[in-house]
């Protein structure tokens, strides 16, 4: 088992806007003490944060959605989201919703100067580690530590309670959110969503249970959105080997290393939703245009290569998106 490395002091103390609705205040966030991230080549979380926050000095705002403490863990992290100072139709951001999917935090971490610059242009909406929990200790949901077909896993991605059902679309799929996390980061999802309403939205993943990456593209273009086909090219160029065809190990087509839209449940799924169901009432989504979500074959890659790769990757979508016309 990996050395645990990174521990979080309450010295590292960072002073932010916690930009909650009704009345924001000035406060402190505080990481606690005794909390180890596990030990794989990742950047330790502290650091993670550190990065992230870099943002506030361009004007950001920060918002702190939840201090997640599932059982087990032996103190709250906080999950936060930065939004850029101008709002309008944006541009989000996820990383770590799994939190034994490292590269994508860390190559968020790595670009920040780049998300800082598409903020002076366009609104942004980051939303880097969903699931700190997840990521310190290398479990992939809040419950369980690994994928299972036996052990239902808590996702703080999770929008069942939010999503109609297929058979009976007045009504969502889950009476409840399968956890405080999920509940937190989907209703920050459809209260930010109306200053900032997703017209991008890039989530960045990764699946160690396969050998060759592909691209989910759940926004209303498909399989023919141009940032799919595009990202497709970029991970190829960056060492990323690619599912061109077949289908997923969910038993999902693939085209061209493109997957359409699927019914998952996903967070993914519901900001390209276009009816999501709030206290029973059926009420307009967030309807993204674009919504791209990837994943690389982590057991196929060193952690450094693939990092390299949802770098390269950010870069290049951002630097389209800086330049598109809408």
């Amino acid at each position: 088992m990996a050395h645990a490395h990174g521990l979080l002091t309450a010295a590292f103390l960072l002073l932010a806007v916690h930009a909650m609705p009704a009345g924001a205040q000035e406060t402190k966030l505080r990481l606690p003490d005794g909390v180890t991230t596990f030990a794989d080549g990742r950047r330790p979380i502290e650091a993670l944060y550190h990065s992230y926050l870099k943002l506030l000095d361009c004007g950001w705002t920060l918002e702190i959605i939840a201090d997640s403490q599932p059982a087990g863990a032996t103190a709250a992290l906080p999950i936060i989201a930065l939004r850029s100072p101008q709002s309008g139709a944006a541009v989000w951001i996820l990383a770590g919703i799994h939190g034994e999917e490292p590269a994508g935090p860390n190559a968020l971490a790595a670009v920040i100067e780049d998300i800082a610059r598409l903020g002076r242009q366009r609104p942004v909406v980051l939303l880097p580690l969903l699931n700190p929990q997840g990521y310190a200790r290398n479990w992939r949901y809040l419950n369980v530590a690994i994928y299972s077909d036996l052990i239902e896993g808590h996702s703080v991605g999770d929008s069942s309670h939010l999503l109609p059902s297929p058979d009976n679309p007045g009504s969502p799929r889950a009476a409840s959110a399968s956890s405080p996390e999920a509940d937190a980061i989907t209703a920050f999802v459809l209260r930010a969503g109306a200053d900032y309403p997703p017209l991008y939205s890039i989530d960045l993943h990764e699946d160690n249970l396969i050998d060759q990456g592909y691209v989910y593209s759940q926004g209303e273009l498909g399989f023919a959105d141009p940032l799919a086909t595009e990202a497709v090219s970029v991970l190829k160029n960056n060492g990323v080997p690619i599912k061109l065809g077949g289908e997923t190990r969910f038993g999902e087509p693939v085209v061209g290393g493109i997957i359409g839209p699927v019914i998952d449940s996903s967070i993914d799924e519901l900001m390209s939703g276009k009816d999501v169901i709030v206290n029973g009432r059926v009420q307009p989504g967030p309807a993204a245009r674009t919504v791209l979500v990837f994943e690389t074959p982590a057991a196929a890659l060193t952690l450094e290569r693939r990092v390299d790769a949802h770098a390269a990757l950010i870069r290049r979508l951002l630097a389209l998106i800086a330049t598109a016309s809408d």
